[in-house]
């Protein structure tokens, strides 16, 4: 068998996995095809909708036909999962026929039962599907993915078939389980949950929640808060499912604590003397990294290793990241760049591949730019298309050029190579800026990503520079390559670069190497030589849309929007 195809739909963030003898061709996300953030809501009668467009994408990256494919894994067992739900309920609020009900139990295992028949009538070709649990797909992500032979491994998201948490101990290819928790005990969904009281949208603006965290003070709410999520003496963490109400429509538990909810026209209370929904987001991130570093202690004090490998979509959370690094607990720390449930596809392929080959198929990461890259002549076609004209250029004048644009307080969009995984911005698909300008983070939230005014920007810098301007612990330098943990802007280096420094004086940094980034390296060397300053404002490149995924939606947005300039590969267009 040389072909294995792992696939993520169960509830969102659709995703395609292919591995060929062992080795990754192409993680593919369907939301960058669909155009549709998350490519899906998650909802049961959303189950059978299948990434078909990343599937294909994956397929063509490889030159390879469905006919070629001995296996596919999926990211999810039904099974398990509907043995789960017939324990005793711990739910409140569940309407009938939806998640946690009997009924919508039944119908969610059926859906996800449809799997092998739905390829088979798409592609033509029946293929075995095996169903594997999420939570196991999560760690083998992170783990395979991973520096390191031997690490310890966590876990943390919403829930998968009952687990909300995981972890475990991985040595010579392998993965022992070693811990869980179970819903209704979830640490991500309080964070859907309180994105839901601000007002905001749940799966789809949590990072806006911990953005706004930064300007208020945990203290208010931080008893109040552990009513509803405790942590425990052993390193767990306990929920109270009566004020969680995780399956109901309300959110009436967080409104005993908090107040009534926001609703979408009502003003966010963030600045000034009152700040009520900054409190409530500051205590739970406050809570957020006092539970992940029991957890961390736990999973130490279990697995013995002296490194640790995250997954899920809580370990997307940078400044929880950055308070393990800082802790002392473990030595290093890796965070899978697609920690979120996209990355699930391609911990089903990989645990796939090691149980029919008996062979590990760990490879390092030392990029994330695991996306399908675009098809021959994608580039000339999207031109044409839209009627445009851009001739190739030399690499240093393009770099020249854009540095000079960039130096001048232009806005310039970065397109390059095969697009990156996961939700962060890693220079493939980037808006780029100047930090030195204070005005240029208003500019960017109000005029061309249209965002809250109180969103933070990220910078990305050279590995020679990063220490100069960023406290990074040393635990931390994995995590920064790909914007996962949070630095401190050192005191001194604020008043150069403002426009990335958040309320609370950290940021998210990208770090990056010539080897890896030699273009981008060397538009910071010739940015830096302009300004004094080699550092650049780095956001993904979209606008209330999911991230770029071809060039056709790159100019698309660069069209649309606000962005002076855009480097297609080594095209530079500017308007006028």
């Amino acid at each position: 068998m040389k072909a294995v195809l792992g696939v993520n739909a169960a509830f969102h963030d659709s995703s395609a996995a292919l591995l060929v003898d062992g080795r990754l061709v192409a993680l593919a996300e369907e939301e960058r095809y669909s155009r549709v953030r998350h490519a899906k809501r998650a909802s049961i009668d959303n189950t059978p909708l299948l990434p078909y467009r990343s599937i294909d994408e994956a397929l063509r990256s490889a030159g390879f036909g469905f006919d070629q494919v001995g296996l596919v894994a999926t990211s999810f067992d039904p099974e398990a999962r509907y043995a789960a739900s017939g324990r005793p309920p711990m739910d409140f609020g569940v309407p009938e026929g939806d998640y946690g009900s009997p009924e919508g139990e039944r119908r969610f295992r059926d859906f996800l039962r449809l799997t092998g028949p739905l390829l088979a009538a798409r592609y033509g070709r029946e293929v075995p599907v095996r169903s594997l649990a999420h939570h196991a797909c999560h760690l083998a992500s992170a783990y395979y993915s991973c520096p390191w032979d031997e690490t310890a491994l966590l876990s943390v998201d919403g829930i998968g078939e009952a687990d909300t948490c995981s972890w475990g101990r991985a040595i010579a290819g392998s993965i022992a389980p070693l811990g869980r928790l179970e819903y209704p005990h979830s640490l991500g969904f309080l964070w859907e949950r309180l994105t839901q009281w601000l007002g905001l949208t749940p799966n789809l603006e949590e990072g806006a929640t911990m953005a706004l965290a930064a300007y208020g003070d945990p203290a208010r709410f931080s008893k109040a808060l552990r009513s509803v999520l405790r942590p425990c003496e052993d390193g767990a963490f306990a929920v109270d499912p009566a004020l969680a109400r995780f399956r109901a429509p309300d959110v009436d538990g967080l409104e005993q604590i908090f107040g009534p909810r926001r609703l979408p026209e009502e003003p966010l209370l963030y600045g000034g003397p009152e700040r009520l929904h900054a409190d409530a987001a500051a205590a739970l991130q406050e809570l957020t990294e006092e539970v992940l570093l029991s957890l961390a202690r736990r999973v130490r004090k279990e697995a013995f290793f002296p490194r640790l490998a995250m997954a899920g979509g809580v370990a997307l959370n940078c400044l929880a990241n950055a308070a393990i690094a800082r802790s002392g607990i473990f030595d290093e720390l890796w965070v899978f760049p697609a920690a979120a449930d996209c990355g699930t596809a391609f911990g089903a392929a990989c645990l796939a591949w090691k149980e029919i080959s008996g062979s590990s198929p760990r490879e390092e990461w030392a990029h994330a730019f695991r996306g399908p890259a675009d098809a021959p002549g994608a580039i000339e076609r999207a031109l044409a298309e839209r009627r445009l004209k851009a001739q190739p250029m030399g690499s240093d004048r393009l770099i020249e050029s854009a540095a000079r644009l960039l130096s001048r307080g232009k806005v310039v969009a970065w397109y390059e190579g095969p697009m990156e995984v996961g939700p962060r911005a890693l220079c493939h698909r980037s808006i780029l800026a100047d930090p030195r300008r204070p005005s240029m983070r208003e500019r960017l939230n109000s005029r061309i990503k249209h965002r809250q005014p109180f969103r933070p920007y990220g910078p990305v810098v050279r590995d020679t520079d990063a220490l100069r301007y960023f406290d990074i612990p040393p635990a931390a330098q994995g995590p920064c390559r790909f914007m996962l943990a949070a630095a401190v802007v050192r005191p001194e280096a604020r008043g150069r670069i403002p426009a990335i420094v958040h309320e609370d004086g950290t940021t998210r940094p990208q770090v990056i190497s010539r080897a890896v980034h030699p273009r981008l390296y060397d538009l910071l060397c010739a940015f830096g030589a302009l300004s004094g300053v080699p550092v650049l404002i780095n956001t993904s490149f979209n606008d209330r849309e999911p991230i770029v995924g071809t060039p056709a939606h790159a100019l698309d947005t660069y069209l649309r929007t606000e962005i002076d300039a855009l480097v297609l590969e080594d095209r530079l267009l500017v308007k006028p």
